[in-house]
C-alpha cells in the first residue's frame, strides 16, 4: 500500500511541475516526429538527392530509444532533488519503505516508462527487425539507463536550476552511440565504457553474445557505482 501511495504522490508532483510533465510526455512527440521524418523526409532525400538513409537506421533507432530514458531519468533526478530539499528522503528512511525501498520506488517509475516507450518506439518506427528477446533485453538496458541518468543528475546538481544545466551536459553521453561513424579507433575504445555505445552495438549486431554481455555488464557497473555513491552520502 505504501508503494502505491508513494506512486500517486509522484504522479501529482509531476503534474504540478510543467518541466517534468513535458519531459514525461515528450517521448510520445519524439516517436511521432521521427516516424514522420522516416515516412516523408527519407523518401524525399532518396528521390531528390539520391541519399539513402537506410544504412543509418540502427543509429536512428538508437538515438530515438536513448532520448526517452534520458528524459525520464531527468524527471527522476528532479524528483530526488525535490525530495532532498524537502527532507522527504530522510522521512522515508524511518518508514516501512526504508532507504532501499525509497530508492527502488523512486527509480522504478522512469524505468517502467522507459520500457513502455522503447517498445512503442520500436514497433511504431518499424525500421529494423530485431528478435523479441533482444528488444526485451534492450528495454531492460534502457530502464537501467534512465536510473543512471537520474542518479547522475541527482549527484551532480544541488538544485533544479543547476539541474537544468547539468541535464543538458548529460546529453553528451548520447554521442558515444555514434563514434563508429567517425572511424576513430581511439574514440571507439573510449566509448566502450559508456552505456550508450553498447545500446547502439546491440541494435547493430543483435546476434553478438559479446555485445549483449558487455552491454549488460557496463550498465550494471554504472548503476552499481551510482547507487553505492547515493547510499554513501549522508543526510539523504
Amino acid at each position: 500500500m505504501i508503494y502505491l501511495t508513494h506512486l500517486k504522490n509522484d504522479i501529482r508532483q509531476i503534474f504540478r511541475d510543467p518541466i517534468m510533465l513535458i519531459m514525461m510526455i515528450a517521448p510520445i512527440l519524439i516517436i511521432c516526429i521521427f516516424k514522420l521524418m522516416l515516412v516523408f523526409a527519407a523518401p524525399f532525400l532518396t528521390t531528390r538527392f539520391d541519399i539513402d538513409v537506410s544504412p543509418y537506421y540502427p543509429y536512428i533507432l538508437a538515438f530515438t530509444l536513448l532520448m526517452m530514458p534520458g528524459m525520464l531519468g531527468i524527471v527522476t533526478g528532479f524528483m530526488m532533488i525535490d525530495d532532498k530539499d524537502g527532507f522527504i528522503a530522510e522521512l522515508m528512511s524511518v518508514t516501512p519503505l526504508g532507504r532501499s525501498g525509497y530508492i527502488i520506488n523512486r527509480l522504478s517509475l522512469s524505468a517502467f516508462l522507459s520500457i513502455i516507450y522503447s517498445l512503442t518506439a520500436y514497433y511504431v518506427l518499424n525500421i529494423i527487425q530485431l528478435p523479441f528477446a533482444v528488444m526485451a533485453f534492450l528495454s531492460l538496458l534502457l530502464a537501467m539507463y534512465s536510473s543512471i541518468i537520474g542518479l547522475l543528475l541527482f549527484g551532480g546538481a544541488e538544485d533544479k536550476v543547476k539541474g537544468l544545466t547539468f541535464a543538458k551536459a548529460l546529453n553528451i553521453l548520447t554521442i558515444f552511440a555514434f563514434t563508429d561513424l567517425l572511424s576513430l579507433k581511439w574514440l571507439t575504445v573510449i566509448s566502450w565504457i559508456f552505456p550508450t555505445y553498447w545500446v547502439a552495438e546491440v541494435i547493430k549486431d543483435p546476434g553478438s553474445l559479446l555485445s549483449l554481455c558487455a552491454a549488460l555488464v557496463v550498465h550494471i557497473i554504472w548503476l552499481g557505482i551510482l547507487v553505492r555513491r547515493y547510499w554513501s552520502k549522508s543526510g539523504y
